[in-house]
């Protein structure tokens, strides 16, 4: 393996791929806590630039003059799948590493993070994945540690209802944060640590989803192949949700919920389940949601601010999806 200079490098130890857009503040902010982290001489940190435009390339261009730190400006905006895909084919075409590393530009690490990750994979070969606690600036832990997304647990969320969650706990995806290490379905993709060999085995990230559910999707793909992740809360990572996506804002609260989250949504049921696991998964969130609002009715309770339009938006794109379906039906027949 020889690095971009020309020059003999050992074997890679880690690579932590970063996809930015637009968000420089947050980026240098959680670089200057990788730092700290990292052995630049075995560790290289990559970032990707999802075509954020000069005014914001400019301001994380200085970043490449820290040892170990690689910037690549895409053409292109792809998306989270995407972007982390530049990322890893730079890694694979370098030799690959011992561990790859994917993390959010909204994150900053807590001292020894990376290390206890990789300890962790070390001492547990029956893993390929390990996900820390995440948690807010204060130290408050956010649910990172996820069930299997499935038409009855459609239900479940989109019925929100104490009795029917507990009734149904067995297909729950939103579970409670555990203080234990634990096997996982999936992870949230903001701090992902797996095995280097993992990209050639399970493949890289499905680029059709712009953003979002495409973890969910990957860890799925990896269980068939009989991969595992785990849940360590050990280590920790602040993780500043939403900032770089924009789907919540702390001055202006949450935001409506951006199409391309239906679409990816319609995508994974769709490519898991089928064309009618598709529409079962619409049903069974529109069934468990009309039973929230008859609760709501009873109580009073207003609905939040996603909420209010999540029906109608789920509805819309559940035409237009059916719609392109039948289309492409007509085309091929």
């Amino acid at each position: 393996m020889r690095d971009p200079r020309g020059q003999s490098a050992k074997r890679r130890r880690m690579a932590v791929v970063i996809v930015h857009y637009r968000t420089p503040d947050l980026l240098i902010d959680c670089i200057d806590t990788v730092m700290p982290e990292i052995d630049s001489a075995r560790d290289e940190v990559v970032i990707v630039d999802a075509a954020s435009g000069e005014e914001h390339v400019s301001r994380i261009r200085p970043l490449r003059e820290r040892p170990g730190v690689t910037l690549i400006e895409a053409e292109k905006n792809l998306g989270f799948a995407g972007g982390n895909n530049i990322g890893l084919r730079h890694v694979l075409s370098g030799g690959g590493g011992e561990y790859v590393m994917l993390l959010n530009p909204d994150t900053l690490v807590r001292p020894g993070a990376f290390a206890t990750l990789r300890e962790f994979l070390d001492q547990h070969p029956e893993a390929a994945f390990v996900g820390p606690r995440l948690e807010h600036l204060d130290g408050t832990p956010q649910l990172s540690a996820f069930g299997d997304q499935t038409p009855i647990s459609e239900f479940i969320r989109g019925a929100n209802i104490g009795p029917i969650t507990r009734a149904l706990n067995r297909w729950e995806v939103y579970g409670e944060v555990r203080n234990a290490p634990h096997r996982t379905d999936w992870l949230a993709g903001a701090c992902i640590l797996m095995r280097g060999d993992v990209p050639q085995r399970v493949g890289l990230l499905d680029e059709r989803y712009f953003m979002y559910y495409e973890e969910a999707d990957y860890f799925r793909q990896a269980r068939l192949l009989g991969l595992n992740a785990w849940y360590l809360p050990t280590a920790r990572v602040v993780h500043l949700v939403g900032r770089s996506s924009g789907i919540v804002n702390e001055e202006k609260g949450a935001k409506r919920l951006p199409a391309y989250w239906f679409e990816s949504r319609h995508r994974y049921f769709r490519k898991h389940f089928g064309y009618l696991g598709m529409i079962a998964a619409d049903a069974a969130w529109l069934s468990g949601h009309a039973l929230n609002g008859l609760r709501r009715l009873a109580t009073g309770v207003s609905y939040s601010a996603v909420a209010r339009f999540e029906t109608r938006d789920l509805l819309r794109h559940s035409l237009r999806e059916m719609t392109k379906v039948r289309m492409q039906g007509a085309q091929t027949a």
